[in-house]
């Protein structure tokens, strides 16, 4: 008996050693159908039983990359890529168990991310009803089957208290399928990618719609008085919230009541219940939706977002850059691509988001900004139209990244000179010259020292525009496109719109 006890208790043990060694495991982003960065040295990453041995070994090459596990049980390694190639390649992770990634591409890999404009679907998407498709989905989903674009979607994660080291999430060959649940903004552009450059492209998207810069921001890059005031704020809110709850209660019973005894008495319904939605926390989706896929090597972003941020606009400039440098550094990947889209003229946007975005690209190097005054739609914060902005991103990436002579950038104001009662404006990206599509210049606007802005004529005279009104007989400065919605038309000649701007600095 006590023989029996004693094999039993030995067998325990060695039951319970070997099963709390852990297999290596990789992130979601690490499957079948990926697509590595080319000409790189790309991670890759995991997690295994602490002191596990784990080699890489790869299709392409006789090398082999070691680790060991850390205490913590990560691991990671790094792989050197072979120049873009449309012959599927392997690796193969080994540790205490072996994990093959088949189908793999070399190529180019974009990550693409913002709220809602970027994470608007191809098709229509019946569980949400903003998403209803594009306006060209029939014409873009005819031909969407091209073996070498990839997406990944990272589906959607909070973690409002600390990162997490993983997401769902899969990788999916482009087809019909596929594309029509993948960000439209991004399927264009990596579309077009492609289409130029002959080589597969790897798509990832991370979006949430609704939400703002400051929650895909890492807590520690958010630092000094105005993130600290928002923090503040934040955790008020979330304090409150169960009074806030118990008073909306209260005084819709009293309500209720008095309407209930007086029909015909107007009365002011109780104040909604201030709470903060969980995906606007702060660093919940870096945390829940970047982090998991660091460190990802990418060739670039891009990113369509700024809407959610309105009531905080005079802030972006400083926000969105601090976001874009702190993303740089924790990619460790030096100024990489960052191609943005300044935001649709809508009937409550504020004029000075899309200033703030100006700045960004105007002083962030290795920025780009895709200009869509022509694609916005006055009563839709989600114009359906998404071939125009996914394209003016890739026009950047073309020129930039891919050395493809392709025009990129609409007129930007650069100087303005006064004759009389006439403002001449210079501007810069003027491309063979400026256009108005035919039709006389709309939507400029001056004012004399008196600060008031009347409406201008505006007439196109060369590489200039001269603006006056009968209303100013002395400028002092001009603005274009500077309201919620307008409609304008000052392009370049190659097609592509003038950025809305001022000259003055006045305050707001």
């Amino acid at each position: 008996m006590k023989t029996q006890t004693t094999a039993l208790i030995l067998f325990l043990l060695l039951f319970v050693s070997v099963g709390s060694r852990a297999d290596v495991k990789l992130p979601a982003i690490l499957s079948d159908n990926m697509v590595l960065q080319q000409n790189s040295r790309v991670h890759i990453w995991g997690k295994a039983s602490p002191g596990e041995k784990i080699t890489v070994s790869v299709s392409w090459s006789r090398k082999k990359a070691k680790s060991v596990a850390a205490t913590d049980s990560t691991w990671q390694v790094e792989i050197s890529t072979p120049e873009a190639s449309s012959r599927a390649v392997s690796l193969t992770v080994k540790g205490r168990n072996t994990i093959e990634i088949k189908n793999v591409l070399i190529g180019e890999v974009w990550l693409c991310s913002g709220q809602s404009n970027m994470e608007f679907p191809v098709d229509r998407d019946t569980t949400s009803r903003w998403k209803n498709a594009m306006s060209t989905v029939k014409e873009e989903l005819q031909n969407a089957d091209y073996p070498e674009i990839r997406f990944f979607r990272v589906e959607h994660q909070l973690a409002p208290d600390a990162p997490v080291d993983d997401c769902v999430g899969e990788w999916e060959v482009c087809t019909p399928a596929s594309a029509a649940r993948f960000s439209a903004v991004g399927f264009v552009f990596g579309r077009k990618i492609h289409n130029a450059i002959h080589q597969p492209v790897g798509l990832i998207q991370s979006t949430w719609g609704g939400t703002h810069a400051e929650s895909w921001t890492k807590k520690e890059a958010m630092q000094g008085d105005y993130y600290d005031r928002l923090r503040a704020e934040q955790k008020q809110i979330i304090a409150n919230l169960p009074a806030e709850k118990e008073r909306y209660a209260r005084e819709t019973v009293l309500y209720k009541a008095a309407l209930k005894a007086n029909p015909d008495t107007v009365l002011k319904a109780p104040a909604r219940v201030k709470k903060l939605n969980d995906n606007l926390r702060m660093s919940t989706l870096w945390n829940g939706m970047i982090n998991p896929i660091l460190p990802y090597t990418i060739k670039g972003v891009i990113w369509y977002q700024g809407e959610s941020n309105d009531s905080r606009a005079a802030h972006y400039e400083m926000v969105f850059a601090n976001l874009i440098h702190s993303w740089r550094a924790e990619w460790g990947q030096g100024d990489f691509p960052f191609y943005f889209v300044q935001i649709a003229p809508y009937r409550k946007q504020s004029p000075t988001l899309r200033e703030g975005q100006l700045r960004v690209w105007q002083t962030v190097p290795n920025t780009g900004m895709a200009v869509i005054t022509d694609a916005g739609d006055s009563t839709n914060i989600h114009p359906r139209n998404k071939v125009v902005p996914g394209e003016r991103l890739a026009r950047w990436a073309l020129s930039h990244d891919y050395g493809i002579d392709v025009p990129f950038m609409g007129p930007v104001y650069k100087s303005m000179r006064v004759n009389g009662s006439v403002a001449e404006l210079s501007f810069d990206y003027t491309g063979s010259g400026l256009d108005s599509k035919g039709a006389p210049l709309r939507g400029f606007v001056v004012a004399g020292s008196d600060g008031v802005f009347y409406p201008a004529q505006a007439v196109i005279k060369g590489d200039k525009v001269e603006v006056s009104s009968p209303q100013v007989a002395s400028p002092v400065a001009v603005r274009y496109g500077w309201d919620k919605f307008f409609r304008v038309n000052l392009y370049n000649r190659e097609g592509l719109p003038a950025t809305p701007f001022r000259t003055d600095n006045w305050k707001l």
